[in-house]
């Protein structure tokens, strides 16, 4: 029985073991599957980081540690540089500027420049073909921005304004300035020129034997003007230079051809409106001359003023010896832009009308002598009372008034007269000058 009793134990012990077995396997793996999903779940975090970094990829498909290497950020795109060629112009010029070498082929250049104001509006080229007056005949005219081209003989050229003057030769040019008054001279029988400007189209002269087509491509500023001349052996072929706008070229002497969006032969006073690159050749046997006006940088306003820096005295010779002269001491004066005189030693003024000093019409007198070939403009008590040219040595004649406006064309040449005889200069500039003078009630009566 207890045979049997065993057996029936042993048969319940083997159930409860293998039981005991299964319970135990299944334990295990539930255990074991707990610490696989926590560390599938910390390898998705891992997967999507706080920090995108730029330039890296897609942070969905390529994970990114939470501290970058070095070479992650060597992979940031660098700030891209600009190119030389799309650097902006500084704001006083563009980047138009017309580039020339004398060594190009027709060794080009450049006879005269300055600067012109464009309004935008229409316009053309004229050039004109003049015969200069003699020096008794001759009369100022305000001229427009002109080129003036000597053909031949000699002319003597005198800006009105400045009082400067130039010789031209032939070949030689000169470049006149907008608004400013010229007197063109003969200096010999046979003086002849051309004159080359932009003008509207309603305002071309009767004389003017070339008129270029309508031009609708010039934009508003103040621009850089150039006349450039060319001269081209038999056989060679020379590449006209960028520019703003389009230019004109004319044969100033020869037959030349000029491929412009087709072929164009010019002979001498001949000329073409170029607009997109161009060559010139010289077929001929013969050297042959050509100019090209163009307009090249534009100019901005930032030096349309004098300097804010104060102005300097020039030490030569002439203004040592021109500053001897005594100032006045009996008229009360100042100057525009220029350096005053150093005060000289005070003298005793001579007696003047108490009546008109108390009434207020104090009056003097000035007389200016040119001590160089002047242009003068005196205005007194708001009337002009004198508008001209004073040669070397002479005389404006004598000016009463209390208040006296006064333009010269140079400062240094023009010396100043009182009513009491006493002579001085207001300044010593090297070109144009305004001076304000004005009577006191201890100024000598004229």
């Amino acid at each position: 029985m207890d045979s049997t009793a065993w057996l029936c134990g042993s048969g319940h012990a083997r159930r409860w073991r293998w039981l005991l077995v299964a319970i135990a396997i299944v334990m295990l793996a539930g255990l074991g599957s707990v610490p696989a999903s926590n560390a599938q779940q910390a390898t998705e975090t891992a997967e999507t980081p706080d920090v995108v970094i730029p330039g890296t990829g897609d942070a969905d498909d390529q994970p990114v540690d939470a501290t970058p290497e070095a070479e992650v950020t060597a992979t940031e795109e660098p700030p891209a540089e600009t190119a030389p060629d799309e650097t902006e112009a500084p704001a006083s010029t563009t980047a138009n500027g017309i580039r020339v070498s004398a060594t190009d082929s027709g060794n080009p250049a450049v006879m005269a420049h300055g600067l012109a104001f464009l309004t935008g509006e229409q316009s053309v080229w004229q050039v004109r073909e003049v015969e200069p007056s003699s020096v008794d005949q001759a009369a100022s005219e305000i001229s427009n921005a002109a080129f003036v081209y000597q053909v031949e003989g000699t002319s003597i050229i005198r800006n009105d304004v400045t009082g400067k003057r130039a010789l031209l030769d032939p070949g030689e040019s000169l470049f006149k300035a907008g608004g400013d008054a010229y007197t063109t001279f003969a200096d010999s029988d046979d003086s002849l020129l051309w004159v080359f400007e932009l003008v509207g189209p309603s305002d071309v002269e009767s004389d003017a034997f070339y008129e270029s087509p309508l031009i609708d491509d010039y934009s508003e500023g103040v621009f850089d003007l150039l006349l450039i001349r060319y001269v081209l052996e038999p056989g060679e072929t020379t590449t006209l230079p960028d520019r703003t706008g389009p230019a004109l070229v004319m044969s100033v002497d020869g037959d030349i051809d000029i491929e412009n969006g087709g072929l164009g032969l010019l002979a001498t006073g001949d000329g073409q409106l170029i607009i997109d690159d161009a060559t010139v050749t010289n077929n001929s046997d013969d050297p042959a001359v050509f100019v090209m006006t163009a307009f090249g940088s534009q100019v901005g306003d930032a030096t349309s003023s004098t300097g804010t820096a104060s102005p300097e005295t020039t030490e030569d010779p002439t203004t040592e010896t021109e500053a001897d002269a005594e100032p006045a001491t009996d008229v009360e004066t100042t100057a525009e832009d220029t350096v005053t005189p150093e005060e000289p030693e005070a003298t005793e003024p001579p007696a003047t009308d108490s009546g008109d000093a108390a009434a207020g019409g104090s009056q003097t007198s000035i007389n200016i002598t040119a001590q160089a070939e002047l242009y003068v403009v005196v205005v007194a008590d708001g009337v002009t009372v004198f508008d001209g040219p004073i040669p070397d040595g002479g005389q404006s004649g004598e000016i009463v008034g209390s208040t006296f406006e006064v333009y010269t064309s140079y400062g240094a040449g023009t010396l100043f007269t009182d009513a009491c005889g006493n002579e001085f200069y207001m300044g010593y500039e090297e070109g144009e000058a305004n001076y304000t003078l004005t009577a006191t009630p201890e100024s000598c009566a004229p």
